[in-house]
């Protein structure tokens, strides 16, 4: 017979399970989308012009327009993630989709007179910058168990005070009350020791969502038509949340006692950060353009909420037992500083015929840092700080992003098309993250629609638990958006 020990849980510690390298990345990687006419061409406007979007890309494009415009852009995004376990013959399929707005502003044209400065504009709007929507489900058999590294961790916890006020109450502590972790013989035990290889069935169900918008304040010079200077401050605002609900059964009673387990877990994020960003282009001649940008760090301000709950269920000489636990609500404030970025562009315009242009943007992954510690002296969290600092310096690198696009002028209409680059961030990865663009606009005296597609095909891997099974995915994302706009 097995013996359950309980405890209550007290709130003691912080679990930092949200604030890891691979989240820092997630407010550095980014995709944005803004209008149809900068969707369409895959963003590759550094050189160009006219467009609303470049207040978050190279503002001097803003010192381009020669009227004021009011432009808004809803978009929808679908994906579809499969995901397969290791051994598995067919992926799990998940699909969804999502409406949203990615994209208002509003700029003001006030040309100065008698004055070699031709055009002074002021831009104020909002553009997204990156999406988090994505769902994820697989199921199938693997050997382990998500309680090997919790038990890990908790047996000389336990050992040294077998009550288990010292386990981390989001994890150990869960299952020490419900039961899954106990003491035989005086000794810390699980229903895996011995068999820790156990094959058991696994679900896990992922949901994501939010995004990264930025409200934008331009202003964008025309000095002699030659010189376009621009500047932005910006102040992006982040919304995360995570859900995941992971369970294991033993229909084949692999496991002595064991029946089943659930882990779910929750987590939000939200944030809000401050940032520059300066451009120039230069006009060489009428068909050619040249620009170059800058963005500083943007200096987040973050904080996370979040809660646990396990189930376990299990039968011995008592008959079956199914209990459950819920973790403290958690929150947790820090600081995180993502890296700088800088970029080249060039443009070539065929009179009114249309144009096509380049991007390069070179970004260092691995300079993203925590502060864990804003405003209090705590020994622990700044040990954690200087380790999850390290793992981004050791695991990330420094990457190329390339955006190619162009747009052909049919009387008012507009074809165009694109493809992006975008260098992948783990050190020692290859290769590029590619999405392919396309798009159509009508542009009248007084008003413009632009409609803009842009699919890609990411893949990853997710990890349930440390030491667990490598789950592959392979997905698609398709952002389809459509720009209303009007010249005043």
């Amino acid at each position: 017979m097995r013996y359950a020990a309980w405890a209550f849980l007290a709130l003691f510690a912080i679990n930092l399970s949200a604030q890891t390298a691979a989240d820092a990345i997630r407010y550095t990687y980014l995709n944005p989308a803004g209008t149809g006419r900068y969707l369409g061409v895959s963003g590759a406007f550094g050189a160009l012009g006219a467009e609303f979007t470049s207040a978050s890309l190279n503002p001097a494009g803003l010192a381009m327009y020669r009227s004021g415009e009011l432009v808004f852009s809803p978009a929808l995004r679908f994906t579809r993630v499969d995901a397969t376990l290791p051994g598995a013959t067919l992926p799990d399929v998940e699909r969804g989709s999502a409406f949203r707005f990615d994209n208002i502003g509003i700029v003001f044209h006030t040309p100065p007179r008698r004055s070699r400065w031709k055009t002074f504009n002021v831009g104020i709007g909002l553009n997204q910058l990156a999406n988090f929507n994505r769902d994820i489900y697989y199921a199938g058999y693997a050997p382990g168990t998500l309680l090997n590294p919790w038990f890990d961790e908790a047996r000389p916890l336990l050992q040294a005070n077998p009550n288990g006020d010292d386990l981390d109450p989001y994890t150990g502590g869960l299952a020490f009350e419900t039961g899954a972790f106990y003491f035989q013989n005086n000794r810390p035990s699980y229903d895996f020791e011995g068999n820790k290889n156990a094959e058991v069935r696994r679900t896990h169900t992922i949901a994501q969502s939010g995004r990264i918008n930025e409200l934008v304040f331009s202003m964008a010079g025309n000095y002699d038509e030659r010189l376009f200077i621009g500047a932005t401050f910006g102040v992006p605002f982040a919304r995360y949340r995570f859900e995941g609900d992971y369970a294991e059964t033993d229909a084949d009673d692999n496991v002595v006692y064991f029946d089943e387990l659930a882990f779910t877990e929750y987590y939000e994020t939200e944030g809000l950060g401050l940032n520059g960003k300066f451009g120039i282009i230069y006009r060489a001649s009428q068909a050619f353009r040249i620009g170059t940008y800058f963005h500083t760090p943007t200096w987040w301000r973050l904080t996370d909420n979040f809660n646990n709950s396990f189930l376990y269920q299990f039968t011995d000489g008592t008959g079956t037992n199914r209990n459950t636990a819920r973790s403290p609500e958690g929150i947790f404030d820090y600081r995180l500083v993502t890296p700088w970025r800088a970029g080249m562009s060039t443009a070539i315009l065929f009179d009114k015929k249309g144009f096509i242009s380049a991007d390069a943007e070179w970004v260092d992954y691995s300079a993203a840092r925590y502060n864990f510690t804003p405003r209090t002296a705590n020994t622990a969290l700044k040990e954690q700080e200087r380790q999850v600092n390290n793992q981004i310096r050791r695991r990330y690198e420094g990457a190329m992003n390339v955006r190619l696009g162009g747009e052909l002028v049919l009387s008012v209409f507009r074809l165009r098309g694109g493809v992006s680059l975008l260098g992948k961030p783990e050190a020692g990865e290859e290769g590029f993250n590619i999405g392919y663009s396309g798009g159509v606009g009508v542009r009248g005296r007084g008003f413009f629609l632009d409609l803009g597609v842009r699919t890609a095909a990411p893949t990853g891997t997710i990890v349930p638990y440390a030491s667990g099974p490598v789950v592959s995915t392979q997905g698609r994302v398709t952002d389809v958006l459509l720009s209303i706009g009007f010249k005043f």
